[in-house]
């Protein structure tokens, strides 16, 4: 995977993102549990569409097949469902 990310040109900001990953995938555990805190689902469910996006985008521009682009797909529909689903 680091070789990825300097393929991509991201190497400088490989642990930022993945901290990124971390907590929205945190957000959105801690979110569903406490029903009281829905603001807190919508915000990171849209932040990591943004960035699940994002990676599409930088799958396409550095031409990976569509193999290796679903898992990034898969998950920004499925984050863009939950976010329209929490407000």
């Amino acid at each position: 995977m680091h070789s990825e990310y300097s393929r991509w040109g991201y190497n400088n900001l490989r642990i930022f993102l993945a901290w990124c990953q971390l907590l929205g995938g945190c957000g959105l555990i801690i979110g569903m549990l406490h029903l009281s805190l829905n603001p807190l689902i919508s915000i990171t469910s849209f932040l990591l569409t943004i960035m699940m996006l994002t990676a599409v985008y930088t799958r396409i521009k550095s031409k990976d097949g569509l193999l290796l682009t679903l898992p990034s797909l898969f998950y920004s529909i499925l984050n863009t469902i939950i976010f329209f689903q929490s407000i």
